[in-house]
Order: structure tokens, then sequence, then C-alpha cells
């Protein structure tokens, strides 16, 4: 008998975001707080009875790749690999609708992994705990474990506890600190460039100095819901690099500035810029003049809220 269940995984936002060394390895140490918004893709996930195990990936968007490049593909696998090993044999069909927009610093891709890792615990009874799925996880990427803790907060039915839609990551993102939401509102805005995340740590290595975040200051400002606290301490190094390298990332951030209160900053390694409001009506108002100042120079624009 056929079992599914739908989903929907959610978008993040580095509230801060800080590299604070590198590892042998090349992977960069970071600092970081991450908040889950209410902008999601739209996620089936079955599983089937069958003789031998198998994944079948469709997509929305015909430029996303549905084999193992594909990051809800490999935690597919991953699972099948774990725990389909005995008798028990299982096709597993996964429908993605994009609603995220791709290589924006939003973590999409990350979601859908979660999506899928928390779906098949779900379905297959596994009953993996939040730090066996953040685990398998990280193996897909950085940005999956808290994608996992993400939705186990804002879908409390998948019966994951733990769960926190706000977090700081340290290491390369996986060790995470619950925190409280950051219980704002953000408008966002991706322009039609696509960023790599690879070659924007790799260049920043080459920059010698720059000013960091204060990110115990964002956390206490996040903690006392204090929106000037979280403003003095916000900052993303990468901007360094990619706020240099793609001048229409530059020239959006300056434009998205004049309509804040104050907080405007790349999301990840961009391109993504949000701009942070504790008032919906601000935000709102925000978002209509932003969408009406980039009319006709294709770039997706969302108002969503925090979780």
């Amino acid at each position: 008998m056929k079992k599914t269940i739908d989903l929907k995984t959610y978008a993040k936002i580095n509230i801060s975001l800080d590299v604070t060394g590198v590892r042998e390895n090349g992977y960069h140490e970071v600092a970081m707080v991450m908040q889950a918004v209410d902008l999601y893709d739209e996620m089936t996930v079955s599983i089937v009875p069958a003789d031998e195990n198998s994944i079948n990936l469709t997509c929305s968007r015909p430029d996303i790749p549905t084999d193992m490049k594909n990051t809800a593909y490999k935690a597919a696998h991953i699972i099948a690999e774990e725990y389909l090993n005995g008798d028990k044999k299982y096709a597993i069909e996964i429908q993605i609708n994009k609603l995220i927009p791709a290589e924006a610093g939003l973590a999409g891709g990350s979601s859908n992994a979660a999506g899928v890792l928390m779906g098949l615990n779900s379905l297959l009874e596994l009953n993996l705990p939040l730090e066996r799925l953040c685990a398998l996880g990280k193996r897909i990427g950085a940005d999956v474990p808290f994608c996992i803790m993400a939705l186990a907060a804002a879908a409390p039915e998948l019966g994951v506890s733990g769960g926190s839609a706000c977090a700081l990551a340290e290491g390369i993102g996986e060790i995470l600190t619950p925190l409280p939401s950051a219980d704002m509102w953000a408008v966002l805005a991706k322009p039609p460039a696509g960023v790599s995340t690879a070659v924007v740590y790799k260049a920043l290595d080459a920059i010698s100095d720059y000013p960091h975040p204060d990110t115990e200051m964002v956390i206490k400002g996040i903690k006392e819901k204090d929106s000037s606290l979280i403003r003095s301490g916000m900052a993303n190094v990468l901007e360094n690099v990619t706020l240099r390298d793609f001048p229409e990332v530059a020239d959006l951030k300056k434009m998205m500035s004049s309509y804040d209160d104050g907080i405007t900053m790349m999301s990840g390694s961009g391109p993504t810029v949000f701009s942070l409001f504790g008032d919906r009506e601000k935000a709102q108002v925000a978002f209509n003049a932003v969408k009406e100042s980039l009319e006709g120079r294709d770039h997706e624009v969302f108002c969503v809220a925090t979780i």
C-alpha cells in the first residue's frame, strides 16, 4: 500500500554570518544566526513496497536536477542505504514544487533534503531523533541540519522533538544552539544571477581584514526582542566578496536600504538581499516599493514572516 506525506520545507535567512577560521580540509568555521521564514517549497514524499529500492524525483522547475545532484535525491539515497537494506524494499517517490529561488542563499535545496529525511522518517516509522537526522543531513550539506531543526519546529506532527526556527550555527554550520524566533517580517529580493557559495568562501580567504558581526549582540537582541540590538550587531562577512564581484547585488542592497528600518543585509553567499522589520505594515509598504522599483528587471521579491 502506498503511503504519502505532504510537506512544506522552509527557506532561511542569515541574520548574521561570520567566518572564524579555515580547517585543513578547506571547510570554513562559521558563527551565524540562522532564521527560518515562511517562504517554502511544497513537497510530496511517498513510499510503495517494491522488489528493489528505487528513487524517482520530479520537480516543477526543469532546470533543477532530478538525480544524485539533487539534495533531496541524496537524502532519499542515504535513508535507503542506512535503513532499507533488509527484507523491506521501497520505491521512493518525491515531488517538489519549487517556490524558493535556487542559488539564492536561502537554503532551498537544503530544506528539500530536510523534508525527505523528515518525511521518510515518518513514513517508514524509523523514529529517528533530531540528533540522528541532523547527522545524516550533515553528510548532504552544512545547512541541512538547521533546516531539519526548523522543520521539526514548524511541523510538530512529524513527531521529532527539539525543533527551533532560529539557531546559532557553529562549526561548519552543523553545531546548533536553539534560539527564540526573531519574530520579525522580511522583504526578500533575489536578482537573476546565481552565486556559487564555494567560490565566494574561497575568495574571502584572499581578503586579509574585514569587519565582523557582533554575534553575541545579535543573540541578545533576539532574546530581548530588541531590533536596535539586532541591527547594531548584524553583518555578513561574505558581502565583502559578493557585493564587490556582483555590482547588481550591491545596487540592490543600496536601493532596499532606502525603504527599511535600518536592517538590510545579504543572506548567505547571496545574491538574495533582505530587509528586516518589526512591523508587518512597514514590511508590506517596503515590499510594494521594492517590487515597483524592480519592475521589469526579472527579480523575485517576497514579503515573509519569520517562523
